[in-house]
């Protein structure tokens, strides 16, 4: 763990900076975003290509895209716009970076990690499918494991690379080690909770120049939902707060990346052999990363994973 240095500006202020400006800038880019989609789906409707097998799946993916899918995919443009900007602007070196070596010990404790966390969590799925709260889906499909795996891999490489690896290091430049910690808990569970809220749309017809600025609207008021707070945000903190812990704890990102990625698989793969039956809220919500049962799960995962890692 990097010592805190007092000679350099604090990165936490240019790292909130960076994400109200990536915000905005979503809400800017989303409408022309959205008339861009539409005229481009137009366009190919048209043309001599629309039998072609890949343009058929574009218009499908765009027929189906509502307002807030083009807010989301903005707000990624402008994440990486201005990603290389706001590292300039804190000054990376490679030196912020957490070793890789030895694999062998890193390999072990990423399929600890992954093990721990995908088991711990379906296991705590089988107990709501048993308790009433979900129902298998008539087309289940056990053996489908591919958007699990990938979203598993995916989240858990880049996630940690840049929340545990360059973020973590940062803050670890100019604070303590358990300032670092709160501090990049907390904008983990805040990135994670700047989405419009599960179910709300703008009608197309309806969208305008602000409609992106409404967006933003739906995205504050869920910090006022007291119920939603303790079913997400609270779950959102646990896990950035292990992740943390680990990645401080082993001096690696490989733990972190088996824990996330055990998460992930576990969640998208109950996801879809099963769909939400009955309201719980605020123990069980509508997927495995929603509610207190998941928290304490989270928690208890975190804990038996930090045992672990220390006796070996």
């Amino acid at each position: 763990m990097q010592a805190a240095s007092h000679n350099r500006a604090p990165a936490l202020p240019k790292l909130l900076l960076y994400l109200f400006a990536v915000m905005l800038g979503g809400a800017l880019l989303a409408v022309p975003l959205f008339h861009l989609g539409k005229a481009g789906h137009a366009w190919l409707s048209a043309s001599s290509l629309r039998e072609s097998g890949l343009v058929i799946w574009l218009l499908g993916e765009i027929e189906k895209a509502r307002f807030t899918r083009y807010f989301n995919r903005a707000v990624l443009v402008c994440a990486i716009v201005l990603i290389w900007p706001f590292l300039r602007w804190v000054r990376l070196d490679r030196s912020l970076l957490p070793v890789w070596k030895p694999f062998g010990t890193g390999l072990r404790q990423w399929a600890l990690g992954f093990a721990l966390a995908s088991g711990l969590l379906l296991m705590l799925g089988l107990i709501f499918f048993q308790l009433g709260a979900y129902q298998l889906r008539p087309d289940t499909r056990w053996w489908r494991l591919g958007e699990a795996v990938t979203a598993a891999l995916g989240a858990g490489i880049v996630e940690e690379f840049f929340f545990r690896g360059l973020l973590l290091s940062l803050l670890l430049r100019t604070m303590s080690g358990r300032s670092a910690l709160l501090a990049g808990t907390f904008v983990f569970a805040l990135v994670h909770f700047l989405k419009p809220p599960e179910g709300w749309q703008i009608e197309d017809a309806a969208v305008t120049w602000s409609s992106g600025f409404l967006v933003l609207g739906q995205i504050a008021a869920s910090f006022g939902d007291t119920q939603f707070l303790l079913a997400e945000f609270a779950t959102l903190f646990a896990v950035g707060w292990v992740l943390a812990h680990v990645r401080m704890q082993t001096g690696a990102l490989w733990a972190g990346i088996g824990l996330h990625g055990g998460w992930v698989f576990g969640l998208k793969y109950f996801s879809g052999i099963t769909h939400y039956h009955s309201s719980w809220l605020p123990w069980i919500g509508h997927n495995l990363k929603i509610g207190l049962a998941p928290l304490l799960t989270v928690l208890l995962t975190g804990w038996i994973a930090s045992h672990l890692l220390r006796t070996r």
